[in-house]
């Protein structure tokens, strides 16, 4: 594992209280500043005179590549993980999941174009399948598929190296890293639904390559799933891939709904927790509002703004959503923080000029922040606020209800 700037702090001077304590030579201002910029890798360990064989070779150790980053395609890369969980610090390419297709089939044409149409957004992204997994050569689909943007990957890839156990795999891989070759992809092999033997295979390779460092398996894995009738196998198991710790999921069939789930868990997975998703703050006009129109507020976190907007799509007249900047945190978390208050609001409205453009001046705030009326109407006293629902699906109802269409 990397080593922390207080673990690299107590091999040298200051930290013995010796010869060289705080001498920058290492360009640096003290032994604690280098040890921190050292943790980083923004200096290397040969810059302080003073440094241990010891730590030089702990260093040597941690520079070592934990897991290979492999492009393939302009737009799907894989591997490049440096931690076993996310919390650690995040984990950085999503899964790739390619579709297994026989180029000899007589539904080759038909299927690759259903692929080829076939995208899903959700939450303000937009998911297409990454890659083709070829089970035959044929360059002239090769061509047609790599043209249409798709990642490729053939039955007979000289960078796929296979193995029937973990050690097969490693005296593969390393007869491969002998020969000069560092573009590979693991391939354990998968033989049974056995989610306890698979979890344990890619999770002692993603070990191995964390933890230990060890070269033969420092490279992306694939999961070439076998074939099951039954889709919801196939669901679970490659979601727990997805999880724990597959590069490429290679699935057998094309199926859209499961493909669906899948793209719905892996964003849910490589989103970063510390940069929520968010929305662009402004009014947003559903089914050409005019100047009668209703008008709501929320957050511009991305799951309410789409929850609510899915609604107002969804409604037979005309609205205006009015998306406050909130750094992307939901209703209640954004009054918590005070990211969601009536001076924001008041600004929000003055810089949007709604009021030019509408003559109602009735705005639906979200049922959670109800206890916020009676600020809202201090600081918006030309506005009638009115508190909505708690939860979006019942807002086509309370509009209708209240007559507030």
């Amino acid at each position: 594992m990397s080593l922390t700037g207080m673990q690299i702090f107590k091999y040298l001077p200051a930290a013995k209280k010796s010869e060289g304590t705080n001498c920058k030579k290492c360009g640096c201002p003290t032994c604690m500043a280098f040890a921190l910029k050292l943790a980083k890798q923004q200096i290397s360990v040969e810059k302080c005179p003073f440094a241990p064989a010891e730590l030089v070779e702990q260093c040597k150790e941690c520079s070592k590549t934990q897991q290979h980053e492999i492009h393939l395609s302009k737009d799907c890369k894989v591997g490049g993980e440096t931690v076993m969980f996310r919390h650690e610090k995040t984990f950085v390419n999503p899964a790739a999941i390619f579709v297994k297709l026989d180029p000899d089939s007589a539904d080759f044409e038909k299927t690759f174009e259903k692929i080829r149409k076939y995208s899903v957004e959700r939450v303000g992204e937009t998911f297409k399948i990454n890659g083709i997994y070829l089970t035959g050569e044929n360059p002239g689909i090769e061509k047609e598929i790599t043209g249409a943007g798709f990642a490729l990957l053939t039955a007979d890839d000289s960078r796929i190296v296979r193995g029937a156990n973990l050690q097969e795999l490693a005296c593969n891989s390393m007869n491969k890293i002998n020969q000069g070759e560092n573009q590979l992809l693991l391939m354990p092999e998968i033989k049974e639904f056995s989610v306890q033997k698979i979890l344990e295979t890619f999770t002692q390779i993603r070990r191995k390559a964390i933890l230990d460092r060890y070269e033969p398996f420092t490279y992306p894995v694939i999961a070439d799933l076998p074939h099951f009738d039954d889709v919801y196998k196939i669901c679970a198991l490659a979601s727990m891939l997805i999880c724990r710790y597959a590069s490429i999921i290679v699935l057998d069939t094309f199926n859209e709904a499961l493909l669906a789930s899948l793209f719905t868990l892996r964003q849910n997975i490589y989103t970063n927790p510390q940069k929520p998703l968010q929305v662009e703050s402004k009014v947003y006009e559903f089914n050409e509002p005019d100047e009668n129109s209703v008008v709501l507020m929320t957050t511009n976190f991305a799951l309410t703004y789409f929850a609510v907007a899915g609604e107002l799509e969804s409604m037979p007249f005309g609205s205006y959503l009015v998306v406050t900047p909130s750094d992307g945190m939901s209703v209640l978390t954004a009054w918590s923080a005070d990211k969601f208050n009536a001076e924001i609001v008041a600004k929000m409205l003055k810089k949007v000029d709604l009021a030019s453009k509408i003559k109602t001046r009735k705005i639906i705030i979200p049922g959670l922040l109800a206890h916020m009326k009676e600020e809202l109407e201090e600081a918006l006293p030309e506005w009638e606020i009115v508190v909505g629902t708690i939860e979006a699906f019942g807002l086509y109802d309370f509009i209708k209800n209240n007559a507030l269409n």
